[in-house]
């Protein structure tokens, strides 16, 4: 059995299956996740291996029989054969779970996943220090574990836009900050252009009724 491709079927299966396992299981499952996370940036697959076996116990156990029944059934079947930490279920792999349960990122998988990568690659910059950022501020999160701050919500130096911040409020940037960002870097058809585009050009007003809109009408960014 391949423990990486069972945490891959989990992460795929992450919206049934992470409610089942309860508040303990998901602390105990930090620590060897981040050991994989940490092996797969140092390409220690001596490590990956150990962390992935004790990953997959924890969930056995904490799962209900059934279900942890299935996830051995689905063990003992070819697509689950070699060792490979790179190994994908359903396009999901283990660096997916990783992020679901260390992070708390969302972002994983083939249809939320090229939405990460897209959100990371506008220009950004790392928080400062180790404390907290303004929860008004958007913060994403790399597959590693970095943080980064999308450069588009700062009028010069740290100074962050004034109507970044209530823009913020209006699409609760700090329980989705990947919906923020993506409505901030995305075409839309109210503006006629990506939001963050049109910062410091005497637009804010249009930029807060634009994104009042969308919580009005319930409508998608």
């Amino acid at each position: 059995m391949n423990p990486f491709m069972m945490l891959a079927a989990v992460a795929a299966d992450w919206s049934r299956l992470g409610p089942l396992l309860g508040p303990g299981a998901h602390q105990a499952l930090r620590a060897p996740l981040a050991e994989i996370r940490t092996g797969l940036r140092t390409h220690d697959q001596g490590a990956d291996r150990s962390a992935a076996d004790r990953a997959v116990r924890t969930v056995l156990a904490a799962l209900p029989e059934q279900e942890a029944d299935r996830l051995r059934g689905d063990g003992s079947t070819a697509r689950f054969a070699g060792t490979s930490p790179s190994a994908v279920h359903e396009g999901y792999d283990t660096m997916d779970l990783c992020m679901l349960v260390i992070d708390g990122n969302p972002m994983v998988g083939p249809l939320l996943g090229p939405v990460r990568e897209r959100l990371l690659r506008a220009p950004a910059s790392s928080p400062r220090g180790t404390g907290p950022v303004d929860p008004r501020l958007i913060v994403l999160t790399r597959e590693y574990g970095e943080r980064q701050l999308p450069a588009f919500q700062f009028e010069a130096g740290d100074m962050p836009w004034e109507v970044v911040l209530e823009v913020a409020d209006v699409l609760r940037a700090d329980r989705d900050p990947w919906g923020a960002a993506d409505w901030w870097l995305s075409a839309n058809a109210w503006t006629g252009a990506p939001p963050a585009d049109l910062l410091g050009q005497g637009r804010d007003p249009e930029l807060l009724g634009a994104a009042r809109a969308l919580t009005v009408t319930g409508g998608e960014w």
